[in-house]
């Protein structure tokens, strides 16, 4: 059977619940059944979605369908869903478990060098942040990743979603299943390897031309 087409519920009117404050309602009406509801749920966070699970897991197409049916299984079991007033921390918590269960269940099917259960979080910086930001030099650039690379996968994750989703420390512990003294200790730590090897100034460079 194939799967529903989510994208033909998107709305042509982004301006719909577009106001962050109103998160709340626009959970209210997705629960209630309102496929307006669910377009704007889709315009809004997809892009989000898919932007931190291909972090996770590098095939995007794998990533892709972990999303679609998680909007499925939201859809489909709104009536019993909880009330949720922050949706971010809500969704990114949602795929990740989807996301490691999955990766998990596959390997079942497939051989252990396709799948593993452990997932390595990349945070990457892409040439077009260092042409933004002309005055940094590309080699630093390169060196920069070497030095994120070094940092743990929960390090990366942590400063991700610190830096790049501005969220924080409490929906942080949230998603990634920790406390909210892990959360800050895993953004602390990470800062001060790189503030030690020169590179915090210039990691906060680049990530605030990835923000609106």
């Amino acid at each position: 059977m194939p799967k529903p087409d989510l994208f033909s519920w998107q709305s042509g009117d982004s301006s719909v619940f577009s106001d962050g404050g109103q998160e709340h309602v626009l959970w209210q009406a997705f629960k209630q059944g309102d496929r307006e509801a669910f377009a704007n749920l889709l315009n809004r966070y997809y892009p989000l979605l898919l932007n931190y699970g291909v972090r996770f897991q590098r095939d995007r197409e794998f990533v892709k369908d972990c999303l679609h049916d998680l909007f499925i299984e939201l859809w489909n079991q709104r009536e019993r869903l909880d009330d949720v007033r922050m949706l971010k921390p809500y969704l990114l918590t949602s795929l990740r478990r989807k996301l490691l269960r999955e990766t998990r269940r596959l390997r079942w099917f497939r051989e252990a060098d396709e799948v593993t259960d452990e997932y390595a979080f990349e945070v990457q910086f892409t040439i077009e942040s260092y042409l933004i930001h002309n005055e940094i030099q590309h080699e630093d650039l390169k060196r920069l990743h070497v030095h994120l690379d070094k940092l743990t996968r929960r390090q990366r994750e942590a400063i991700y979603l610190r830096f790049f989703q501005e969220m924080e420390y409490d929906d942080i512990a949230r998603v990634m299943g920790i406390n909210y003294h892990s959360a800050v200790n895993l953004v602390y730590e990470s800062l001060k390897l790189l503030r030690k090897n020169w590179f915090l100034t210039l990691f906060l460079a680049l990530v605030s031309t990835l923000l609106p």
